[in-house]
């Protein structure tokens, strides 16, 4: 059975680059990254104003039984074909991705722990905390550069994505078995976690 490992965090923790850094120093052959945000449902059947409306940071957002039954699969040994996600659009898009089972799965999100039953499914839970002034920093940057929006909707998604955070997304850090400081550079986050629990 393979080992799984989810990072969870705030908006602009900084989850996506300790993943990114992880896997540059284990290698894609030891390390597969499962992101969560991947399994946002599809809004195809809503006209574009029904899909602003949508809380994407609550966990009704997510297909979490696909997400889970993909956790399960690769900690199996088998690939899975994660859905890919386009963010402008609010739509899921027909191209997938192949992932392979390596010996560690790495999951990724702010809601990874939002439910017990998905806290079952890892092996170590590790909590990004990053201060809120970063986190929004970093996640204003990110909507501009790659989802197109402009300020006031990115206003609009981050207050709703931190109302949401403090009900469910914090449930992670009181269950975390490992709490990492965002505000390092990817190179120290990435040697507190192996030092915690080597992954290579």
């Amino acid at each position: 059975m393979n080992r799984v490992c989810a990072v969870a965090g705030g908006s602009g923790s900084g989850k996506s680059t300790l993943a990114k850094a992880l896997l540059a120093a284990c290698g894609p052959e030891r390390l597969a990254v499962l992101p969560i945000d991947a399994y946002y449902h599809d809004l195809s059947h809503l006209d574009a104003g029904a899909r602003e409306e949508v809380n994407f940071d609550h966990p009704d957002a997510l297909d979490l039984q696909l997400f889970s039954r993909h956790v399960e699969a690769l900690r199996a040994g088998q690939s899975v074909d994660c859905p890919t996600y386009d963010f402008t659009t609010h739509c899921r898009q027909t191209a997938t991705l192949t992932i392979a089972p390596r010996k560690t799965i790495l999951v990724e999100g702010i809601l990874v722990a939002a439910h017990s039953h998905l806290r079952s499914l890892y092996d170590e839970l590790v909590f990004v905390d990053t201060p809120t002034d970063l986190r929004w920093e970093r996640r204003l940057e990110r909507d501009q550069r790659d989802r197109g929006r402009d300020r006031a909707s990115i206003d609009v998604f981050w207050a709703r994505a931190e109302n949401t955070f403090a009900q469910w997304g914090s449930k992670a850090l009181g269950a975390a078995d490992l709490i990492i400081k965002g505000d390092q550079q990817p190179e120290q986050m990435v040697a507190e976690l192996l030092a915690y629990t080597d992954l290579r």
